[in-house]
């Protein structure tokens, strides 16, 4: 799904759904700004998510893949 610049989505940070907005776009990962707080993130286009229905249902598809920052 492509995202343009200022479109609104949702991310999956701290195992929270949180609202953010595309400020950037490089390399197949998007700069995401998140509403309401300082910060922002990198992340590739399958970890962004329309709405917030859409990103509860990615977490839990998620929880089951260990990434390899869990082991450190």
């Amino acid at each position: 799904m492509k995202y343009g610049i200022g479109d609104t989505c949702y991310v999956i940070e701290d195992d929270m759904v949180k609202r953010a907005r595309v400020s950037a776009k490089k390399d197949g990962q998007y700069f995401v700004q998140f509403v309401g707080s300082c910060g922002a993130l990198a992340v590739p286009e399958d970890e962004i998510y329309r709405t917030p229905e859409e990103a509860e249902a990615g977490m839990n598809k998620n929880r089951s893949i260990r990434r390899p920052v869990e082991y450190l």
